[in-house]
């Protein structure tokens, strides 16, 4: 640690410097405590990357005198508690990273100044009446681009206030994430009002749900009709999965954590009765990897009702070559339709006995839906990610790196 003490000393002498890298490392933990004020007169410096200086619990007020300065990256420095209050004098500020800093409470109120910021990738707001905080209604005043997490804490008193945000003016997103883990309803009855005023635009191709605690989905969720790639973990009220089925641009699809899950059926491929089945004859139109994972109580896929093999005209996840299922322990069914699908890998991790007996013995009523699959595999281990891996560093396999 002395050591890069004494090397940013060196660094600190370079008054021409356009861009400092003093990334830590995630592994060894080898980054810096703090930084010295003098940081402040690199006056020339347009792009600073902290991250990984898991050690790192504050920022010198000093770097808010680095007007040239352009892109500040904080990746994963888990001991920041807040960023300095006079963010706001960072005039040329483009793109803030602050990803992985899990002990900011609340972002400065001065970040809603910054007109020329068009990357906040996690925008952590503490409801409540911080007036030095970063609200709702300051995030409309950004036009930000790319990809945005809401970290939501404390107690919503009124929806109105979240409301103020208007994402759905925020129409250079392509990724939204909502995270409602640390969020108290003493006020509202659940997430799912807070969810239904933070309405995203249209366009919006990847969506994150994280720690909903109501019943249902968000109103506005089975109507973005560019959703590529979905993710939704820890849902613990809901009973059902959200009808996803009928969107017409879903790949990806990852579900995670829903306690009180026990069955699947029509719902979730947005089947309400058999007339609407009949009305819509093609489901998850271009879904091409299904992930479902740690569903402890979930214990069977219901088939459809009406669904016969020889009903061409009838077809549900025509694109869908993976599809994983991750420590569901008491399943014991999977749907009927399964055997057209053209699966190419079917990977079974933790999880009930039932199919690798019936594939080992090529027998039982589960064989005929997944004999046709090339690849069957049987895990029995956790797989830990690489979160330094360029794919993984984001919000998601960063909170569920040992999936």
């Amino acid at each position: 640690m002395e050591y890069n003490y004494n090397k940013l000393r060196v660094y600190l002498q370079l008054k021409c410097l356009r861009t400092l890298n003093l990334s830590g490392d995630l592994v060894y933990g080898n980054g810096f405590e703090e930084l010295p004020e003098e940081i402040g007169q690199l006056i020339h410096l347009k792009h600073i990357d902290l991250s990984l200086n898991n050690s790192l619990k504050k920022l010198p007020d000093a770097i808010c005198e680095l007007y040239n300065l352009r892109t500040l990256r904080l990746f994963c420095c888990s001991s920041l508690g807040k960023l300095p209050d006079n963010m706001g004098k960072l005039i040329s500020l483009k793109h803030l990273y602050i990803e992985g800093c899990c002990f900011l409470e609340y972002l400065p109120k001065g970040i809603g100044r910054l007109t020329s910021l068009q990357t906040l990738d996690t925008f952590v707001v503490c409801c409540g009446d911080k007036e030095e905080a970063l609200q709702f209604e300051d995030l409309r005043t950004l036009n930000l681009q790319g990809s945005l997490v809401v970290q939501l804490s404390g107690d919503v008193k009124d929806v109105s206030e979240v409301e103020k945000a208007q994402l759905w003016d925020q129409n250079q997103l392509f990724h939204l994430g909502i995270d409602c883990r640390d969020m108290h309803y003493r006020q509202t009855k659940s997430s799912v009002e807070i969810l239904n005023v933070l309405r995203p635009h249209k366009d919006l191709e990847t969506l994150d749900i994280l720690g909903h605690t109501g019943s249902a989905w968000p109103i506005w969720m089975a109507s973005l009709n560019h959703l590529r790639i979905v993710t939704i973990v820890w849902w613990e009220e809901c009973e059902f999965l959200p009808p996803l089925g009928k969107l017409p641009s879903l790949e990806i699809l990852t579900i995670a954590e829903m306690r009180r899950l026990r069955k699947v059926g029509g719902e979730f491929l947005g089947i309400e009765d058999q007339t609407s089945f009949k009305s819509s004859p093609l489901l998850f139109p271009k879904l091409k990897e299904l992930r479902l994972r740690r569903m402890l109580n979930w214990e069977g896929w219901e088939g459809v009702e009406g669904w016969k093999k020889e009903e061409s005209e009838i077809t549900i996840m025509p694109c869908l070559s993976y599809f994983e299922i991750n420590c569901c322990p008491d399943l014991k069914t999977v749907p009927d339709f399964l055997c057209k699908v053209q699966l190419q890998n079917l990977i079974f991790n933790t999880c009930s006995s039932i199919f690798e007996k019936c594939c080992k013995q090529r027998s039982g009523d589960e064989w005929p839906k997944i004999s046709h699959i090339p690849n069957i595999h049987f895990l029995s281990e956790t797989r830990t990610l690489n979160p330094l891996h360029p794919e993984n560093r984001n919000w998601r396999t960063l909170d569920f790196h040992s999936w």
